[in-house]
């Protein structure tokens, strides 16, 4: 009897051991993310995530309104769903969206007031195109889109115009969209004028393929260099300003509610 209880007693010790960790109640989700080092990664974000307050002290437009969140880290930050605060406990939900490397978002209040002749999407990424669209009066951004467009001198084909076009696509302005007037210089009705410049058939159509917002998707969206701009544009589409002119607290809340960065002024 004493060999076999010998042998029984460490199957029922293991079979003690196996029944408390199946009885044992599962940690959550928040409480797993905590143990695999959610503190550390809160360190990591809070060193290498920024948050600037922009025009929010001094803008009265909630289209011209904005704050920025920056990346300074060498990695990728996925920043979907992280909330921006104010100091009376009103939120906002950002979208979807990574800030890669030294990439920064530009968190707009409002919206795009003008939707046309394009539309202008709640969330973009600046790229070598953007600039016609700042160019254009009808569009009004805050802060201002990067006014780099391609070079009109050096656009495809350009070599294969006649010599009055070439010349006057080499007076063009980068990121400008030629207006096309209704008469020339001397009032005749002409349909392919340019500031009174008659351009050849063959030319106005070049010249209106090629020099606009969607022209310059059209043939430069490829480009190695499109998307080098490390700045996003993300409009939170609300009809009022979220940020006091003073006394303001704005904090950035990660999507377990970790503050991450805070601002007050």
């Amino acid at each position: 009897m004493n060999r076999g209880s010998g042998i029984l007693e460490p199957i029922l010790i293991l079979a003690v051991i196996f029944f408390i960790m199946i009885s044992a109640p599962k940690a959550s989700l928040e409480q797993q993310h905590l143990r695999y080092g959610s503190f550390t990664n809160k360190e990591t974000k809070s060193q290498s995530i920024s948050l600037d307050s922009g025009n929010a002290p001094y803008a009265y437009q909630p289209y011209e309104e904005y704050v920025s969140i920056s990346n300074w880290s060498s990695s990728p930050v996925d920043i979907s769903g992280w909330q921006l605060k104010n100091i009376k406990n009103h939120i906002a939900t950002l979208p979807n969206l990574v800030l890669g490397p030294n990439e920064r978002a530009i968190i707009i209040t409002g919206r795009s007031g003008v939707q046309t002749p394009y539309q202008i999407p709640n969330i973009f990424k600046e790229n070598d195109c953007t600039g016609y669209l700042e160019a254009l009066p009808d569009y009004t951004f805050s802060p201002s889109l990067q006014y780099s467009c391609p070079n009109p001198a050096n656009e495809l084909g350009v070599e294969r115009l006649d010599r009055e076009c070439r010349d006057f696509v080499n007076r063009i302005s980068t990121c400008e969209t030629p207006v096309f007037d209704a008469k020339d210089r001397d009032k005749e009705t002409c349909t392919t004028c340019v500031k009174g410049t008659r351009l050849s058939s063959a030319c106005a159509t070049y010249v209106r393929e090629h020099f606009s917002y969607k022209g310059c998707l059209s043939y430069h969206s490829d480009d190695k260099d499109f998307n080098s701009s490390r700045t996003w544009r993300v409009f939170l589409g609300r009809g009022w300003e979220m940020w006091s002119d003073k006394y303001e607290t704005i904090e950035l809340l990660d999507r377990f509610d970790n503050l991450i960065s805070n601002v007050n002024y």
